[in-house]
């Protein structure tokens, strides 16, 4: 279950590489006003992402036993 969340906050993180990376060259280009709104949802894609990391670390490391 642990690889699922690295594997799913591996691909978070690269998306939001990939959005941020488009918000700072083309997205000035076509919406220049638009841009702060979505640096800040490119910032909450990757604090998910970090989130998803921690939480599979943490899962491999301390699995739940019940």
């Amino acid at each position: 279950m642990h690889k699922l969340y690295l594997t799913l906050g591996c691909i978070m993180a690269g998306l939001g590489v990939v959005l941020g990376a488009f918000g700072a060259h083309k997205l000035k280009e076509i919406a220049p006003d638009s841009v702060p709104t979505f640096q800040t949802g490119v910032q909450y894609q990757m604090y998910h992402a970090f989130a998803l990391l921690i939480v599979g670390i943490l899962f491999e490391k301390f699995p739940l036993s019940l």
